[in-house]
């Protein structure tokens, strides 16, 4: 294995490594409904879990989300045949953002059935935001730092891809603002831009 390859690959792995422990910070969000089991009746634990629907839908959210991002970081890093100091930084701040999830994840699904839902979706969408403009300057280091493969623009549709990924800031960057006032269809801007780069593919030809 080259130098520049082994370095990309324990980049890579490290990121691996982030991403993994993101997802199941995530779990610990959802919590067994305190009854005393003995005594409850299941229409009591009906109700409740339903009134606790938001936390298994905002860790849905974000679950989808990191996988997503993570989907798309290793495309990525498919194309990358070396890193500098620059990109490792940037990475570096990509993972900083992934890392910070769970806590609004949370908040979230505490708040957002209560008066402090603009709060909460503002600081979950603003987190989202940052995470779009994180990978958005990672693609440009990437691609402006040569740092891809001589026969990534064979492979990838580069106008498509840039294109693809600055809709990320802008309708995350709207939730976030929207948040204020409409938390919930804040989220929703969350969920529909989560469906978006699911199906997003831009391993296309050029």
């Amino acid at each position: 294995m080259s130098a520049e390859s082994s370095n990309t690959a324990r980049l890579e792995a490290f990121s691996d490594g982030v991403f993994a422990i993101a997802v199941t910070l995530l779990v610990f969000n959802l919590k067994v409904p305190e009854f005393a089991p003995e005594t409850v009746t299941d229409a009591q634990l009906r109700a409740q879990l339903w009134r606790t629907w938001p936390a298994p839908v905002s860790f849905l959210l974000s679950f989808m989300t990191i996988l997503i991002i993570w989907l798309n970081h290793h495309n990525l890093f498919k194309l990358v045949r070396r890193s500098d100091r620059t990109f490792m930084f940037t990475n570096g701040l990509l993972l900083l953002v992934v890392s910070y999830i769970p806590f609004p994840t949370s908040l979230l699904s505490a708040y957002i059935l209560t008066d402090a839902a603009p709060t909460a979706a503002f600081l979950f969408s603003g987190t989202y935001f940052l995470l779009a403009v994180a990978f958005n300057l990672l693609w440009y280091v990437a691609t402006r730092r040569g740092l891809l493969r001589a026969d990534a623009q064979g492979q990838v549709n580069f106008r498509g891809v840039r294109r693809g990924y600055l809709i990320g800031p802008v309708f995350y960057g709207l939730a976030t603002v929207l948040a204020w006032w409409l938390p919930l269809v804040s989220v929703g801007i969350c969920l529909g831009m989560a469906v978006y780069y699911a199906v997003l593919n831009y391993e296309k030809p050029a």
